[in-house]
């Protein structure tokens, strides 16, 4: 791939120009089968088509092109850059499904064998988050599941800082920091330096976890079993099953499966391969884990069987049919 910085330079310079008709060339020679071509503008995305070159030439005349689309997989060309500032491998856990996936934090408990003995009976909090833990280390399946729990419980409890609102926990105040950072796709180092900023402005000896490894450590057991499934970065196929688990390239589209390192020397004698990085990945969470934790809280147990038990049925007399049989 050539050098392709002149796309986000000004709109008026030569180089500017020359550069929009060589994509302009290479998306007509790419069309798809219905004719139709991508528009990369700042608003269009990727996400809408056009039949005419002209209006993708007046899109990106007056919008320019979106944020890092250096490398064209939209336009004939089969794979995704990778960031400079990328992590080297595909274990980043989502916020949305982070913690325990594949083990995760496994490695920090304390070395020593944990078994019912060394698991402490916690009383049970006055509220209903608290309940909720209290019953779930009941039902723990392991006693360091139940271990996990009990900390759990422990940070529930725990102060955010001496004095402050009695509503104001370690637990719940991570809990909702991580929330946010959710909502508004906040990355994993922009959150661990808000943190940072504000555990300074809180008083001395408070309990705000400082990075965001502690943040999601503290939240761990509330994660849910997850499979990490690559995906082709065109939603064409997921890289699974014995027809697709081992290509190296989408069978539809040809996008590669891994990203592309920009200072990628190859395979070089002597030194180990350096870990790929997958262009897409999907997660997800199986049903029978899902499942199993939503009947854990006696509540939502309830609710799951309403349907079998609880559910009102109508009974009429032999021979009286409802009024959507009659029609």
């Amino acid at each position: 791939m050539d050098d392709r910085t002149w796309m986000y330079g000004a709109r008026n310079t030569t180089a500017w120009i020359v550069g929009l008709h060589g994509f302009l060339d290479m998306a007509e020679a790419n069309r798809c089968p219905k004719g139709f071509m991508c528009c990369p503008c700042r608003v269009c995305q990727n996400l809408k088509q056009f039949s005419k070159r002209g209006t993708l030439h007046i899109h990106l005349a007056e919008r320019g092109f979106m944020s890092n689309y250096t490398l064209w997989t939209k336009h004939g060309e089969p794979g995704v850059l990778m960031g400079d500032d990328e992590e080297e491998d595909d274990n980043n856990i989502p916020d949305w499904a982070h913690l325990q996936a594949a083990g995760a934090f496994e490695d920090d408990d304390d070395p020593m064998d944990v078994t019912e003995e060394n698991v402490p009976v916690v009383a049970e909090p006055p509220d209903e988050l608290g309940r909720v833990f209290v019953d779930a280390q009941k039902d723990s399946e392991t006693a360091k599941e139940a271990k996990k729990f009990e900390k759990m419980i422990e940070d529930h409890k725990t102060q955010l800082y001496p004095g402050c609102k009695p509503e104001q926990k370690k637990l719940g105040t991570t809990l909702e920091m991580l929330k946010w950072k959710a909502g508004n796709g906040v990355t994993d180092k922009g959150f661990g330096e808000l943190l940072q900023i504000v555990k300074n402005m809180l008083p001395e000896g408070n309990e705000l976890p400082s990075t965001t490894y502690e943040a999601k450590k503290i939240v761990c057991p509330l994660g849910l079993e997850v499979e990490k499934i690559h995906a082709c970065p065109n939603d064409c196929i997921l890289y699974r099953g014995t027809e697709y688990e081992k290509l190296e390239a989408c069978p539809v589209c040809s996008a590669l499966r891994y990203k592309i390192r920009q200072d990628d020397p190859g395979e070089v004698e002597g030194q180990a391969r350096r870990k790929r990085v997958p262009a897409k990945v999907m997660w997800y969470f199986p049903i029978g884990p899902r499942l199993k934790r939503l009947f854990r809280s006696k509540e939502n147990a309830k609710l799951m069987r309403w349907h079998k038990e609880d559910r009102k049925r109508d009974t009429l007399p032999r021979g009286r049919h409802h009024c959507s049989d009659q029609l």
